[in-house]
């Protein structure tokens, strides 16, 4: 059973930085504070989500040559928990189980917490296909264009489709779903129980 939740933005301070001097101005615990911040409040989270919020809270808005990998170097100086999927690293809390976590976000004010679907995790897009296919089975575009409303996304546009599909082949791979031959998808009895 997946279980729905409001996704929430960390509230981080905000730090006018020089981004220029980003790398030498902000301290590194400081940097460390952020990131645990962000994993507690939005794990599991992707790597440039959390990159992301971080610089922003600091004032910095691109990631260039030189702010993207010191960030990359703390991240995996701390040794947090991690899994991999095709957005990239994606970070957890360590009471967290990849394997069997069972949680969709919604936006709540969209403003706020509307994350670009490229940064949304995809076992969470996969979770949203399973959440929608709890109520009823559909055909493919139909559970797409459902999930992706759901998720918040009011366009659908080849990003958020691609991201979908995505998560149905993940969900497809992880038999959390299942498709007949007629093209209908329904929960697999391994995620119905």
């Amino acid at each position: 059973m997946i279980n729905q939740s409001t996704y929430t933005a960390a509230d981080l301070p905000n730090t006018a930085v020089d981004s220029g001097r980003f790398t030498e101005l902000v301290s590194v615990p400081e940097i460390r504070k952020r990131i645990k911040a962000v994993i507690n409040e939005e794990a599991p989270v992707t790597e440039w989500l959390l990159i992301k919020r971080v610089i922003n809270s600091f004032q910095v808005y691109k990631a260039g040559g030189k702010i993207r990998p010191f960030m990359e170097e703390i991240l995996r100086g701390m040794k947090l928990k991690t899994s991999e999927d095709e957005t990239g690293t994606v970070y957890w809390k360590s009471s967290q189980n990849p394997k069997t976590w069972n949680r969709v976000r919604t936006f709540g004010r969209y403003e706020e917490t509307c994350r670009d679907v490229t940064l949304v995790p995809t076992v969470e897009i996969a979770n949203a296909l399973e959440f929608i296919l709890q109520r009823e089975a559909m055909e493919a575009d139909d559970l797409i264009r459902t999930t992706a409303a759901f998720l918040g996304y009011t366009r659908m546009g080849s990003n958020v489709r691609a991201g979908m599909e995505r998560g149905l082949k993940y969900a497809l791979k992880q038999k959390k779903i299942r498709a007949s031959r007629q093209g209908i998808y329904d929960l697999s009895q391994k995620s119905s129980r």
